[in-house]
């Protein structure tokens, strides 16, 4: 369960990032490119953190 969290974190995370570039990209043809591309970014760098975070972590014991 673990893997597949972080797997599909990593997917979502990788896709953001590329969103954010793409509307930074496209800058001069909208202005308002540059909000969304940074909120694409700042939510692609979270999904990534979660996902090294979940991977990474030691499980908890009880």
């Amino acid at each position: 369960m673990k893997t597949f969290f972080s797997l599909v974190n990593f997917v979502v995370g990788i896709l953001s990032l590329l969103i954010g570039v793409g509307n930074f990209l496209f800058l001069t043809n909208n202005p308002s490119g540059i909000v969304a591309g940074g909120v694409a970014v700042v939510v692609g760098t979270s999904f990534l953190w979660l996902a090294t975070t979940a991977l990474f972590s030691s499980p908890r014991k009880s």
